[in-house]
């Protein structure tokens, strides 16, 4: 919940707790085998482990041999170009690009941003004009949901946890489908999915 505050993290923390998960934080994963897995000492025996621990950046860095960050994407600058080469942009979680001090999240709404100015800047050297000031990143707010009709959401000093952010999750979801008969048989299997707690096949 790194994007989150502290009251939001809290709260999707204690919805995690009612619906029975231990939540064990600071803690890595020693050891995982056929037998479960050992955390910081303590073996927890189990015959199935879900590892959700994020996935490995484009291997983009090796190949053209740049300086990336401690997880492998690769170092870009305020145009999303790579320090050298200006015929060359990495955008999304590919890229490495630090603002106000902090790393830009992997996550589609940098990517697309990135990617709609990277596009403006090209046309803008191919058509000879005044190519953009440095990329800035305008966040919308993060949402997440944690379970059947609960969610948090932030977006500016807005910040919202339980139904009504999960309603708004739902919305926001629904909206970004590429067309109206596509948004209502994924909102009728929702439905479906809420009432029944079955999920909709075929």
């Amino acid at each position: 919940m790194g994007p989150f505050t502290e009251s939001l993290s809290k709260a999707a923390k204690q919805r995690l707790e009612n619906l029975g998960v231990e939540v064990r934080l600071g803690h890595s994963v020693d050891q995982i085998d056929a037998e479960g897995i050992v955390i910081a000492g303590e073996r927890i025996a189990s015959k199935t482990v879900i590892w959700t621990a994020g996935v490995a950046p484009s291997p983009a860095g090796k190949w053209l041999n740049v300086e990336t960050d401690r997880a492998g994407r690769v170092r870009i600058q305020k145009d999303l170009t790579v320090p050298g080469h200006p015929e060359i942009f990495v955008v999304g979680d590919t890229a490495s690009l630090d603002q106000n001090g902090k790393p830009l999240p992997g996550v589609a709404q940098v990517a697309i941003q990135q990617g709609r100015y990277a596009g403006k800047l090209i046309h803008s050297r191919v058509v000879g004009n005044l190519p953009p000031g440095p990329f800035s990143y305008f966040d919308k707010g993060s949402m997440a949901v944690v379970g059947k009709g609960f969610a948090v959401l932030q977006s500016g000093k807005v910040q919202i946890s339980g139904f009504g952010a999960w309603l708004t999750w739902a919305a926001v979801h629904l909206q970004f489908l590429a067309t109206s008969s596509l948004r209502l048989s994924v909102f009728l299997q929702w439905v479906w999915t809420y009432v029944t707690g079955q999920r909709v096949t075929g």
